[in-house]
């Protein structure tokens, strides 16, 4: 879920695992390994500065910042901009961390400092090694006092707005799923951008970040958390101005998702994609944003994109014919007949040599498992119909092949 947290030593020990505080799963919060804040860093003098393209090692980079902070339960603390919406105004640490290439960890020498990917196919400090720095009378370090499995980070204090958000079903927030992970960060870049906008202010001077409600409902999916903080150490004051202009910002963000210049079909440079966010293009999607954001600002549960749905049901059908199985024969756009009534139409019809049918019907993204189709969902409570399986339309885009797979394997039994 991305969540984390540092401990003094000694509170834990070294690769221990607990619980995950903030999406609750089983066993998946560690391996803990220590964490370091260096002091600075340098080119070793050794080694020749590399300028060709294919001598560039592998790089790693630094996690988005992390608040540790727990979310507080005073309800006098927050103010609310909605029956969903709530934002709270602090002054936090937040922690960023650089976990290495493979997310490996760092080897460190303690006598020497010199440092080295733990990944490293050709390790140099696990023997005799030249000292970073220029030594003429002891150049070598005699190693022997290499740690692994070090992660870099630091912390900085900034102001910062935590926005609270709840749903209630059919839509979900379950930490961990990809659609959940496609909701927060679109709303995080869009919050940022509509933030920047309203206080006039360079892109640069705000960034948000999500992460689950450290509360019960987070972990079943119903409350989220996304932190606009100003990337000045120290703070700016910008954030602050958000506390008293929530709905504003809401609806900004609303506008900036809706209307794409190139009316794209999950996000481009016209709209949400920058160079900043260009690891996180594949999670940016206006069009699931928009759904979660019109929820917020209204309560109602809106109608996703009904071109959308119906481009990823042609997708997803033309996939499961290409397979060539013939033990099932898929019909798209089918009517459903029961007692000679007509029902509704499926939108993909699999029927099976041995007469049974399935329906497979798309969700909305952050609906999981509630046909988008209000015909398709009144025929799951009927006893003598075929049997209906939903597809989470955000699965069929972002893994096609998993989602045809699931469909057949489902249909085999």
């Amino acid at each position: 879920c991305g969540f984390a947290k540092t401990y003094i030593i000694g509170e834990i020990d070294r690769g221990e695992k607990q619980d995950c505080p903030a999406c609750g799963s089983k066993n998946t919060f560690g391996e803990s390994r220590y964490w370091l804040r260096p002091p600075g860093f340098a080119h070793p003098v050794d080694i020749e500065e590399m300028t060709s393209p294919d001598e560039i090692p592998e790089t790693s980079y630094a996690t988005r910042a992390k608040l540790t902070m727990e979310t507080p339960s005073d309800e006098a603390q927050w103010t609310t901009v909605n029956e969903r919406v709530r934002v709270l105004r602090e002054r936090k640490h937040l922690l960023v961390s650089n976990t290495g290439p493979k997310r490996d960890g760092y080897s460190y020498c303690v006598k020497c400092g010199r440092i080295e990917a733990t990944s490293d196919p050709t390790p140099l400090l696990a023997a005799p090694h030249r000292k970073p720095f220029p030594d003429e009378r002891e150049g070598i370090c005699e190693g022997a006092g290499t740690t692994h499995h070090i992660v870099l980070g630091t912390d900085f204090i900034t102001d910062i707005a935590l926005f609270s958000m709840e749903v209630t079903a059919p839509l979900s927030l379950l930490p961990g799923q990809y659609s959940t992970d496609v909701a927060l960060r679109t709303i995080s870049e869009v919050l940022a951008k509509a933030a920047s906008l309203l206080l006039e202010i360079e892109p640069g001077e705000l960034m948000a970040e999500y992460r689950p409600s450290l509360t019960p409902e987070g972990r079943d999916g119903l409350k989220a958390e996304i932190f606009l903080y100003d990337t000045l150490p120290g703070g700016a004051g910008f954030t602050s101005q958000l506390i008293n202009r929530g709905p504003e910002l809401l609806q900004r963000a609303l506008k900036l998702v809706m209307t794409c210049p190139e009316n794209c079909d999950a996000s481009c440079y016209r709209c949400l994609r920058s160079f900043k966010n260009k690891y996180e293009h594949k999670l940016l999607d206006r069009h699931v944003a928009a759904e979660l954001l019109e929820f917020l600002i209204t309560g109602a549960l809106p109608n996703f994109d009904r071109n959308r749905l119906a481009k990823s049901t042609k997708l997803l059908y033309n996939d499961l014919v290409r397979q060539g199985i013939e033990a099932f024969e898929f019909k798209l756009n089918s009517s459903i007949t029961i007692k000679g009534k007509k029902i509704t139409n499926a939108p993909i019809l699999a029927s099976a040599k041995n007469g049974l049918q399935t329906v497979i019907a798309l969700s909305a993204p952050l609906t999981l498992n509630y046909a988008d189709d209000a015909g398709i969902r009144q025929l799951q409570e009927t006893s003598d119909g075929p049997e209906v399986l939903v597809v989470n339309e955000l699965l069929i885009r972002g893994n096609l092949p998993a989602a045809t797979r699931d469909v057949l394997q489902h249909m085999r039994g």
